[in-house]
């Protein structure tokens, strides 16, 4: 007699195991012990996370670099200069475009000496001098009328390339304290122009300095090491220029 055609290939049939038989291992078949094949899953595909123990990001962390890629994105945009290749040049007057020559508000126009001298200014000895050119009274000298100033090329060029220590009386008032040289940090152009600058404003009027004199006068100091004295200034004649 011909077998039923609808018997259920063996190995559908599921599978019944004596107890203790799977302990540790996978059941992928039924089992009369669900909890323990729930167990074996977890043993066997724990997921991944701090502790053996699923976390969800906290929200205030999310919170927190929300608005940190907020913040970065204003700040780019806000800053970025369009992403132009030269737009923070310090020698024009307007952002430039590029090669083309040309900016956002017309022809590129070369900052004078002043005004380049105004930036080294503000970016270097704001900080101390002020913005008024009064200094702090007892800490750091005025630069407004001072006869350090205004008087010789020679002995600002000094005091700017190498630095001062020691007391010093200025405007009748002595101030007691020490000037960083700028030598290693300012090329010729940038102490020519600040040193105009400051000849130049708050009302003092002296005579423009040149790149040249100033290289010059890097060259003939390029031996002194040592921040200048009040006395070792004072050598020098109150109307010295800069070498030519």
């Amino acid at each position: 007699m011909n077998e039923p055609t609808n018997k259920i290939p063996e190995y559908l049939i599921p599978q019944k195991y004596p107890k203790g038989e799977l302990d540790g291992k996978m059941d992928y078949d039924d089992s009369s012990d669900v909890s323990r094949l729930h167990g074996a899953v977890g043993r066997e595909k724990n997921e991944p996370g701090y502790g053996g123990v699923n976390k969800a990001v906290p929200g205030w962390l999310i919170a927190i670099f929300c608005v940190l890629l907020f913040w970065s994105g204003g700040y780019l945009g806000a800053f970025s200069g369009g992403f132009k290749n030269d737009v923070f040049n310090d020698e024009t007057g307007n952002f430039t475009s590029g090669k083309s020559g040309k900016t956002d508000e017309g022809p590129i126009v070369e900052k004078t000496p002043i005004e380049l001298g105004k930036i080294v200014y503000v970016g270097n000895c704001q900080s101390c001098h002020q913005a008024t050119g009064l200094g702090v009274a007892g800490q750091y000298p005025p630069l407004v009328a001072s006869e350090w100033v205004v008087a010789s090329e020679r002995r600002l060029g000094m005091i700017l390339l190498h630095g001062l220590q020691g007391p010093i009386k200025v405007n009748g008032a002595t101030y007691n304290g020490q000037m960083p040289a700028w030598a290693a940090s300012l090329n010729d152009k940038k102490i020519a122009n600040v040193m105009t600058y400051i000849r130049q404003e708050w009302g003092n009027k002296a005579p423009e300095v040149s790149e040249a004199g100033v290289k010059a006068l890097r060259a003939e100091l390029a031996g002194h090491s040592e921040a200048y004295t009040e006395a070792e200034l004072l050598a020098v004649p109150e109307g010295a220029e800069l070498p030519k």
